[in-house]
């Protein structure tokens, strides 16, 4: 098995936990109505879960031993760039799919699959 290939399967698992994470918040900030608005709560749920992602991505998935500051700095970069996506894409899936919770899970999907591209090249690319 590759490292490319053994990194997507933990990519994977990795990304299950942390959007499961992300889904449930998700969930609960719009049923106790903290906001009314599927956008906004996709925004604080993501920025809720983002210390569980990074800590899983760093770690485990991608096992990086460059340096925390950099590595946070760059995550962090990447993780506002799909929160911008997302809370996009979400607004534009809004307009076919009615249901919030559908058009989150379908937006999870769609972002988690560039995320791993971004952060294999980029984000924890091993450093010389």
């Amino acid at each position: 098995m590759s490292k490319f290939t053994a990194n997507l399967d933990r990519y994977v698992l990795a990304s299950i936990l942390a959007n499961a994470c992300a889904y449930v918040l998700y969930v609960l900030i719009t049923k106790l109505e903290f906001t009314a608005q599927p956008v906004i709560a996709f925004v604080i749920a993501s920025i809720l879960a983002f210390p569980l992602s990074f800590y899983l991505n760093r770690i485990w998935v991608f096992r990086s031993t460059n340096k925390l500051s950099f590595e946070l700095l760059r995550f962090s970069f990447g993780y506002t760039l799909a929160l911008i996506c997302g809370a996009a894409l979400l607004h534009s899936l809004l307009v076919f799919i009615e249901n919030p919770y559908l058009a989150q899970f379908v937006s999870m999907i769609i972002l988690g699959s560039s995320a791993f591209i971004l952060h294999s090249f980029w984000t924890f690319k091993k450093l010389n």
